[in-house]
């Protein structure tokens, strides 16, 4: 038997900023501390409609409408 193929979610699609981002876990750690951010009265980078901060987040790092570092950069002198 193989193994049920599991769909990607719809926010995740081919050709979107998910592929440069790794992995799906560094997806969603940088937009949970995004929509940590949106939540303590951020200006939304995407239009916000009536979506919760959780989902402004996601639109933006897929967007790439925030920048991010992994951290393992070494310091500039």
């Amino acid at each position: 038997m193989s193994a049920p193929s599991v769909a990607a979610h719809p926010l995740v699609q081919i050709g979107s900023n998910a592929d440069a981002l790794g992995n799906r876990f560094l997806l969603s750690s940088i937009s949970f501390l995004r929509s940590k951010q949106l939540q303590g009265g951020a200006v939304a980078r995407v239009e916000r409609g009536r979506h919760k901060p959780t989902f402004i987040a996601i639109l933006e790092v897929l967007a790439d409408r925030i920048s991010w570092s992994s951290g393992d950069q070494p310091p500039r002198s």
